[in-house]
């Protein structure tokens, strides 16, 4: 598979070539889905400079929040099947993996922190008949995000 980078003023990953920005009804979200409308991503970015809180309490306000909406979400039953997370010198990742069986769809929930910012994205397999294809498929894809140098701003 081949891929391109995606770059804002903020973050940056690889997505397979054949995917493309597309219309996105979030506000400060960007959409991005494979030709075949079965593979998605959404990216936000928060900006947390004057904020007391640790880069881990952020995450994990976040991670609430995250879980808040999967189950809000109507006519699917969300089964965890995965986390993960990742503390570096200047950097805190936090993820976690649902599937829903019965309707062939997972989400993979990315937050990513690296004070002043926190990138929050969700990688959708509308498709998910394998959840381990599905991982396999996306684990480089998750693991390319990155925050530009946070100095920077």
């Amino acid at each position: 598979m081949t891929y391109a980078t995606i770059s804002t003023e903020i973050w940056k990953i690889r997505l397979p070539n054949d995917w493309s920005q597309r219309d996105c009804s979030a506000e400060h979200t960007v959409y991005f889905e494979s030709t075949n409308h079965t593979k998605g991503a959404y990216f936000s970015a928060w900006c947390f400079r004057d904020d007391p809180r640790s880069a881990r309490e952020i995450l994990e306000s976040f991670r609430r929040v995250e879980l808040r909406s999967l189950h809000e979400m109507p006519d699917c039953t969300w089964e965890p099947v995965g986390e993960w997370n990742s503390d570096g010198p200047r950097f805190f990742v936090l993820g976690a993996d649902f599937l829903d069986q019965q309707a062939h769809y997972r989400i993979a929930c990315h937050l990513i922190c690296q004070l002043p910012w926190l990138v929050r994205s969700t990688f959708h397999d509308y498709d998910c008949t394998d959840h381990e294809i599905s991982k396999q498929f996306f684990q480089p894809i998750i693991e390319s995000l990155q925050i530009h140098g946070a100095d920077a701003f």
